[in-house]
């Protein structure tokens, strides 16, 4: 069994060597760590095949990693079919700087890219957020980290006692603000449209236009989802099943083109 630890903030992250710890505390000498050479945030599911990738194992706070010069994703294909050999049983991506929940976020995230791509491999996969202040500095959001160690443990325990669940390919798991020993976890869905996206147009130096791409968070979010959740102070924990073509909808497609 090979447990492979990866994330989106470059290995050098706080989050990904809490994870670590906490990997090798309940799955021991099992866990290796493959991680981006640098940042590689809203990175989505991108692969590197416009040149190529280099590799190299380091020591980085008593946690070995190979680093890769590349994207998550480029991370767990290079541990699941080359530094591993196809061994890798589950892919733990995390803890990300900051929440992914929302579709919007969902979808755009190097972190749960990256276990997206583990459970497109067939490996069961399990993403890890941690909700963070906007002014946060750097010994604030290491904190953060190691204020959640304990609840990663738990919840990696029962992974490994039970199995990872039935019809699950992929786990989205985000820490709110505080977190501590009485944070109760809800079971929740991903919410939709949970941003007022807007392009903010500005002019340079020499008059030529460009643009920020940005959003707002809404007012109306669901109470039976994710973010609404999250911000009421639980760990929120969304399965995800990558195939979301159901019967029904095969049959009106069919009946429009007129297919059997």
């Amino acid at each position: 069994m090979v447990v492979l630890v990866t994330n989106d903030d470059g290995y050098q992250s706080p989050g990904i060597y809490i994870l670590y710890k906490a990997a090798k505390k309940v799955f021991g000498d099992d866990v290796v760590a493959v991680a981006p050479l640098q940042v590689q945030s809203s990175s989505g599911m991108s692969f590197t095949f416009h040149k190529p990738l280099r590799v190299e194992k380091i020591n980085h706070k008593s946690m070995p990693v190979f680093s890769v010069s590349g994207t998550p994703s480029d991370c767990v294909f290079m541990g699941v079919y080359h530094l591993f050999r196809k061994k890798v049983n589950l892919v733990l991506s995390g803890i990300n700087i900051g929440m992914n929940a929302g579709l919007e976020t969902v979808y755009s995230s190097g972190t749960i890219s990256a276990s997206i791509f583990g459970a497109i491999s067939g490996i069961p996969s399990v993403a890890f957020s941690k909700n963070i202040a906007e002014d946060e500095d750097e010994s604030g959001i290491e904190r953060d980290m190691n204020s959640v160690y304990n609840s990663v443990v738990s919840i990696l325990s029962k992974i490994k006692k039970s199995g990872f669940p039935k019809q699950v390919e992929l786990l989205n798991i985000n820490f709110p603000y505080k977190v501590d020993s009485k944070t109760k976890i809800r079971v929740v869905k991903t919410d939709h449209m949970v941003f007022d996206d807007l392009v903010v147009k500005k002019s340079d130096p020499r008059g030529k236009d460009y643009y920020w791409l940005y959003g707002n968070m809404r007012k109306d979010l669901d109470p039976s989802a994710d973010i609404y959740n999250l911000f009421k102070g639980y760990i929120t924990i969304t399965p995800i099943k990558l195939s979301a073509i159901e019967e029904e909808s095969l049959l009106s497609v069919k009946k429009l083109f007129d297919t059997k």
